[in-house]
């Protein structure tokens, strides 16, 4: 009998985090509404190439405070991402042997400018990442992250 009371609260608690998920993205997408990936990207993309070091990375997050960068192969495409939890996943003293392409992710999630900014927040939070290629087929043409969506809705909230 007390197994049965314990999985009757848990299934309540589940179903009232699920209605209470619902009600946030209802409110998300309403306050998303009309805005598109284009209205808010950055498109002036900061990349590193796969043959630099951990060390150059370290570089590129200490002048721009970008979390994330997409990385480069030699005929300049789009080959995967690296982000600084990449970089410390690494002891300190290896950065200068290991290269980007040894620890980046290969797998590249986009969305397109046209996209809704509410569907390029359900990606990020379905992926577990902070930031998305900004893709028109095949060349890259933004990028959009946690943190710029967080200003465009704040923005319009003051608007």
């Amino acid at each position: 009998m007390k197994g049965l009371i314990c999985n009757h609260v848990v299934i309540k608690r589940e179903r009232k985090r699920m209605e209470i998920n619902k009600m946030i993205k209802k409110l998300l997408n309403a306050q998303f509404q009309g805005i598109s990936v284009g209205d808010i990207m950055a498109t002036e993309v900061i990349t590193i190439n796969e043959d630099a070091t951990l060390e150059r990375l370290f570089s590129l997050i200490s002048e721009y405070h970008h979390l994330g960068y997409p990385v480069l192969n030699k005929e300049n495409k789009i080959i995967g991402v690296i982000s600084y939890k990449d970089l410390f996943r690494v002891k300190r003293e290896d950065w200068n042997s290991v290269r980007v392409k040894e620890r980046m992710s290969t797998r590249l999630v986009c969305v397109s400018p046209g996209d809704g900014v509410f569907t390029a927040v359900e990606k990020m939070t379905e992926e577990g990442i902070g930031r998305l290629l900004v893709m028109d087929a095949d060349m890259l043409v933004g990028i959009v992250s946690r943190s710029s969506i967080m200003e465009g809705a704040i923005k319009r909230l003051l608007a």
